[in-house]
């Protein structure tokens, strides 16, 4: 089964997201938000450079800063998958936001009942 890529590995669609949104919208004003909020959350400097994202599984285009060190990106890599639900854990204990655990269960159903 293909997945659209506009959905994240994480399984929630990109269009949910604000770094997404702000980023498609060439809003300089709510990256910058993001960002600010992103260095209180995370503990690290954030510019709005390092915000622009246009999803995690679009080669060749831009992609936010975080995404470098996102633990649920580098773990779906490692093992091979394009989204965590692909993985029989999914969703893991590395999955904490209920709307990507939701996307997760339900992206995991439609890829076994394309299986069958």
């Amino acid at each position: 089964m293909e997945i659209d890529k506009i959905i994240a590995i994480c399984g929630v669609s990109c269009t949910k997201c604000e770094s997404y949104q702000a980023t498609i919208q060439n809003d300089t004003i709510k990256l910058k938000s993001i960002a600010e909020q992103w260095t209180k959350s995370m503990g690290r400097e954030f510019t709005v450079d390092d915000i622009v994202c246009d999803g995690c599984r679009i080669e060749g285009k831009r992609l936010s800063a975080y995404c470098s060190s996102c633990e649920i990106s580098l773990c779906a890599k490692s093992k091979g998958f394009p989204t965590c639900a692909h993985c029989n854990e999914s969703p893991c204990e590395k999955i904490v936001a209920p709307i990507a655990q939701e996307s997760l269960r339900k992206l995991r159903r439609e890829i076994l009942n394309a299986d069958h």
